[in-house]
C-alpha cells in the first residue's frame, strides 16, 4: 500500500450497539441541495467525488435538502458504489410536495417542489420509499428523525407516528440504526429517554464554542450506547472567523440575536446567552489558537473527536477546494498539549475529555 492510500484512509467509529461503523468524517450535503447557495450539478459531482476520494464513506442527506435534490445527487454517485463500502443517513418528518412557489431557502431545486412537516406515520413511511428512490438504494443505514421540535405539537405527533414506523423499519431491517437530528440537548435528552436511539445528529451544542451537551445530554448517551454524529462544528461560521457579522445557530449576532434565534424555533436561548458572550466566547478562542499558530477551523474540526461519545463529525461541502481544506484541517492533528492549555485557560468546559 502505498504512502497515498494510508494517508487517505480514514478511520471508523461504531455506532451504539450495532454492527455499523461510520468514518470519522462524514459529508452533509445541505449546501449540495443549495443551501445557502446554488451548487452547479458538475460541480456537485466533483464534490462528491473528491470527497471519496478523500475517504470519507460517510454520506448525510434528507428529503429537506432542496427537496430531494441532494438525496438525488449523492444517489447518482453512489450507486456506482459497492453498498458496503459506504454509509448513508437520511431523514424523515418532512414530505417532498409539488407546490406553485418555489422554495426560497434552497437554491437551484425544481421551482415546483417543496417540503412540508408530517409526523405521521404513513407520512414516514411514503418519506422513506420516496428517498430509497432518490437515493436508488434498497435500504439506508441510519435514519434520522428531523427537526421535531419546530412546532409545540410534532413532538407529540413524532411519538404517535413516526417513531413507530421508524421501529418497523429498522425491525425490517430496511434501517440499521435510528437517529435524530436537531439544534438543542432538551428533547434529545427526552428522546434518549425513550430506549428506541442509537445515535444523535446534534448541531452546535458539542462544539470548540459550545459544550452544553456536556452537562445532561452527553453522560445520559454514554451510559445508554447512543452515539452522537456532529453537525455545525462551526456554529454557523462564527468559529472560522468570528466578527460581529458572525452568525451563531443561523442568526445573526446583533441585539436581535436572541429574540431571531426565539422565533427561529431552531432552540430557545438560555437566560446566561447574548450576542455579546459567544462573540467575546469565540474571540478568546480565536486568539489563543492564533498564539499557538492554529487556525480556529482547524481546532473546530478535531476537537468533538476527544470525546469517544463522538462517531463523526459531518461538514457541508460545494467544492473540491473545500473537501480539500475539510480534510486537511482533519487530518493535520493538533498537538495534546494544545488541549491541555486550553483546558487549564479554562476555554472548554472542565468536563470535555481532551
Amino acid at each position: 500500500m502505498n504512502k497515498m492510500s494510508i494517508k487517505k484512509m480514514i478511520k471508523k467509529r461504531k455506532i451504539g450497539l450495532t454492527n455499523l461503523e461510520i468514518s470519522e468524517l462524514g459529508m452533509g450535503t445541505a449546501p449540495l441541495g443549495g443551501w445557502p447557495v446554488a451548487v452547479d450539478p458538475e460541480e456537485a459531482q466533483l464534490t462528491i467525488a473528491k470527497a471519496w476520494e478523500s475517504g470519507i464513506r460517510y454520506f448525510d442527506t434528507a428529503p429537506l435538502y432542496g427537496s430531494g435534490m441532494a438525496e438525488e445527487r449523492i444517489g447518482k454517485f453512489l450507486k456506482e458504489k459497492k453498498r458496503e463500502d459506504f454509509c448513508i443517513a437520511t431523514k424523515v418528518g418532512r414530505l417532498v410536495v409539488d407546490t406553485e412557489e418555489a422554495n426560497e431557502k434552497f437554491k437551484g431545486q425544481d421551482p415546483h417542489k417543496d417540503t412540508i412537516f408530517d409526523f405521521s406515520y404513513d407520512a414516514v413511511m411514503r418519506s422513506f420509499e420516496e428517498s430509497l428512490k432518490r437515493l436508488q438504494l434498497d435500504s439506508v443505514d441510519i435514519l434520522h428523525l428531523h427537526d421535531p421540535d419546530n412546532h409545540p405539537d410534532h413532538f407529540d405527533h413524532a411519538k404517535k407516528g413516526a417513531i413507530k414506523a421508524m421501529l418497523k423499519l429498522r425491525d425490517e431491517k430496511a434501517v440499521k440504526a435510528l437517529g435524530c437530528g436537531m439544534n438543542q440537548n432538551e428533547m434529545l435528552l427526552e428522546l434518549a429517554k425513550m430506549g428506541h436511539f442509537d445515535c444523535f445528529l446534534l448541531a452546535g451544542r458539542y462544539s470548540l464554542l459550545d459544550q452544553t451537551s456536556l452537562e445532561e445530554l452527553i453522560p445520559y448517551c454514554k451510559e445508554n450506547h447512543i452515539s452522537l454524529i456532529l453537525g455545525g462544528v462551526f456554529n454557523s461560521g462564527i468559529l472560522i472567523n468570528p466578527s460581529p457579522e458572525s452568525y451563531f445557530d443561523y442568526s445573526k449576532l446583533d441585539e436581535n440575536w436572541a429574540k431571531n434565534l426565539s422565533d427561529s424555533l431552531v432552540r430557545i436561548p438560555k437566560d446566561f446567552e447574548s450576542a455579546d458572550y459567544w462573540l467575546n466566547k469565540a474571540y478568546k478562542l480565536r486568539d489563543f489558537c492564533s498564539d499557538s499558530n492554529i487556525s480556529l477551523r482547524r481546532a473546530a474540526i478535531q476537537f468533538p473527536y476527544l470525546n469517544d461519545v463522538v462517531a463523526s463529525v459531518v461538514l457541508g461541502m460545494t467544492s473540491v477546494s473545500q473537501v480539500e481544506e475539510n480534510f486537511e484541517d482533519f487530518n493535520n492533528k493538533i498537538s495534546p498539549e494544545f488541549w491541555t492549555k486550553l483546558k487549564d485557560k479554562e476555554l472548554i468546559h472542565p468536563n470535555a475529555p481532551i
